[in-house]
């Protein structure tokens, strides 16, 4: 398995991407203000029935006062104009040279030299009170020196940031005036449907207000934005621009916040993603009240089960997510949780798939504490976890320890010295068995298991030398004969990241 990360392009209202991010960049401030409301200026529109009305004429001068254009100025390179690398999982749609001819300065940036001191670019948002606080992408505003707000009868208001969230990428400003404007409400995310009609509205390409119409194309999807990816995918034509803007529903509710595009040539290909308004809602009623997002924390490293994985462990079928780190003193390790424990179960939901915990996690409040029902040792076993409040910077996990060269599944192991320190650049702190060669024919080298690699424990079973790690794969040959188990789990750290690798038996 690859540990390289996925990457989304931020392009700040004019980047040329698969995944476009439409914004630029701003400074965080803090609100002392203490409580709010969403709610609308005007009733919403009732409709008859479940038909789609004649004209969305109606719902659209309803809501579109509330719905503003972003331009931003920021003093520093604007996130779009970092390096951008396309996601592993799209490059089939991309030809081999896309990125020579990928130009960050074309599209919705005003054309500045590249040396000048400025850069500008728009983006999309919406008044969730009269008092002026605008919704939008962190991404529009990360590095601005200046926010200005668009009504749609072009009045513009200097803002400021309140708060931003950049696992969700939302952020929240407020308009330096104290006028009242006209607001729109959230829906409930939870109650859209595959086939729903949607209305998003925002500032494609900053042309201005502009709307366009679809239908909720998905739901839950997970595209490797970040830990808490679950968009709405429309279809709606959505672009460079329109990033921070609402998606509608026939009532007139914020049903998302349109924040990805995934197109072969930066305009809308049918495909966008919104951030759900119930997502939405916790983060940035957590920005007006404090100006930072608070989320549950477990203090522990995850990876999938895969059907190796499940096997290695005994389990009839690959179900939960496998803990392969704890944090020192953390939750789950004051709780008894234990590396090799498999999450099949949290606050009394099944735990189905990877993202499905983090998500529930977060939205838990610290303090409170949950059912977690694991998968160990051939049986389920429910503790109760008191989550804690997660870090504002990861703390990293404190590795499991532990003297010559044995041969196993394409690898060459020894025991961890000064030399092989130096020679694969280990912390003094590294003990135990390093694996020195890989074959890259072997079934090691398939797993990604590289030199350098240390191995803290086969199958549960601290390894100290590589005799040791030998001997519990002979052990579990054995086993295997009368099928208790047809797969072993290396417990390998690779610059401090702890994940478990199965290897089958029959492939010894």
């Amino acid at each position: 398995m690859s540990n390289k990360r996925k990457t989304l392009s931020y392009a700040a209202a004019g980047l040329l991407s698969v995944v476009t991010l439409v914004g630029t960049a701003g400074i965080e401030k803090t609100s002392n203000k203490m409580s709010w409301s969403f709610s609308i200026a005007r009733p919403a529109l009732a409709l008859a029935g479940q038909r789609l009305p004649g004209s969305l004429s109606g719902i659209i001068s309803r809501v579109s006062s509330a719905v503003v254009s972003i331009r931003v100025t920021g003093s520093l390179m604007p996130a779009a104009q970092k390096k951008f690398s396309v996601p592993q999982s799209f490059k089939r749609f991309f030809p081999e040279d896309f990125m020579k001819h990928f130009d960050p300065g074309s599209g919705g940036f005003e054309q500045v030299p590249r040396r000048a001191p400025k850069a500008v670019g728009v983006g999309s948002g919406f008044f969730i009170d009269s008092d002026g606080h605008v919704v939008t992408n962190n991404h529009v505003v990360g590095d601005a020196a200046k926010i200005e707000v668009t009504t749609k009868d072009g009045s513009t208001y200097e803002a400021e940031l309140v708060g931003r969230d950049l696992k969700t990428d939302l952020a929240l400003l407020k308009v330096n005036s104290a006028e009242k404007f006209s607001f729109v409400r959230f829906a409930d995310s939870a109650q859209a449907k595959v086939g729903d009609w949607v209305i998003a509205l925002g500032n494609p390409f900053g042309l201005g207000h502009t709307a366009t119409t679809g239908i909720v194309s998905a739901l839950g999807r997970n595209i490797g934005a970040g830990p808490y990816d679950d968009f709405l995918q429309i279809d709606a034509p959505i672009n460079r621009g329109n990033s921070g803007g609402p998606t509608f529903n026939l009532r007139g509710e914020v049903v998302g916040i349109n924040t990805v595009i995934i197109s072969p040539t930066g305009v809308s290909a049918g495909i966008g993603f919104a951030v759900p308004s119930n997502m939405a809602k916790n983060v940035i009623d957590q920005l007006k009240r404090k100006g930072s997002v608070s989320r549950g924390w477990l203090g522990i490293n995850i990876q999938k089960v895969t059907e190796d994985i499940a096997l290695g462990l005994g389990m009839a079928k690959p179900e939960g997510v496998l803990i392969s780190m704890l944090t020192k003193n953390g939750p789950a390790e004051t709780a008894g949780l234990r590396v090799g424990d498999v999450i099949v179960g949290a606050n009394g939901e099944r735990i189905a798939a990877m993202h499905d915990l983090p998500r529930r996690v977060a939205t838990i409040k610290a303090g409170r504490s949950i059912p977690i029902t694991v998968f160990r040792n051939g049986s389920k076993v429910s503790l109760n976890v008191k989550i804690g409040s997660m870090p504002m910077t990861r703390m990293v996990a404190e590795n499991v320890p532990e003297n010559r060269l044995e041969s196993t599944f394409g690898m060459q192991l020894a025991v961890v010295d000064d030399a092989l320190r130096a020679r694969f650049g280990l912390g003094v702190g590294d003990r135990g068995v390093v694996i020195i060669s890989v074959n890259p024919e072997g079934l090691a080298a398939e797993k990604d298991i590289r030199s350098g690699d240390i191995i803290h424990s086969v199958s549960g079973v601290d390894a100290s030398t590589p005799a040791a790690v030998l001997k519990v794969i002979a052990n579990a040959k054995v086993k295997m004969k009368t099928k208790a188990r047809t797969a072993i789990l290396l417990l390998l750290s690779r610059k401090g990241i702890d994940r478990y690798v199965a290897l089958l038996l029959p492939h010894v």
